[in-house]
C-alpha cells in the first residue's frame, strides 16, 4: 500500500494577514521572499471562528527548526547579497480551526497545508 502524498496536501495562494481554515491539516509550509540583508518576521494567530478574535499560538515548537523572537514570531534572516525565498515549516497541531499568518519585512507567496488527518491510500 502506498501513501497518496499529493492527495494529502493543499497549495493555496497566500496574502499576509489572511485567514486560513486549517481543519484536517496538521502542518504547513509558508514560502516567504526576503530581500538581501533583510529579516522577515512571521506571526501566527488562531481562533475558533473565521471572524473571531485571533490570539497568538502558545506553542514554543510552532516553527520547526527556525529562530523565534521573544514574542514567539519566526525570524527569517537573509544574510545573502541577493533576494532569497525561504520555506518556513509550521506545526499546526496546537492550533485552533482558523489561523491568521502575518508576514512583516518579507513577501508571502504560497501556503501549503499538509499532513492531512484523513488521507487516502492506494494499492
Amino acid at each position: 500500500m502506498k501513501r497518496a502524498l499529493f492527495d494529502t496536501v493543499t497549495v493555496l495562494p497566500f496574502e499576509s494577514g489572511s485567514v486560513t481554515a486549517r481543519l484536517g491539516y496538521e502542518s504547513a509550509v509558508l514560502a516567504v521572499t526576503v530581500a538581501a540583508g533583510a529579516t522577515a518576521t512571521v506571526k501566527v494567530e488562531h481562533s475558533d471562528t473565521e471572524d473571531g478574535t485571533f490570539a497568538p499560538v502558545p506553542d514554543t515548537r510552532l516553527f520547526i527548526d527556525n529562530k523565534m523572537d521573544k514574542d514567539g514570531n519566526a525570524l527569517i534572516v537573509n544574510e545573502a547579497e541577493a533576494e532569497a525565498v525561504a520555506n518556513l515549516n509550521i506545526d499546526l497541531i496546537g492550533c485552533k480551526e482558523y489561523v491568521k499568518i502575518t508576514v512583516t519585512g518579507g513577501e508571502a507567496g504560497a501556503l501549503v497545508l499538509g499532513d492531512a488527518t484523513d488521507h487516502p491510500t492506494h494499492q
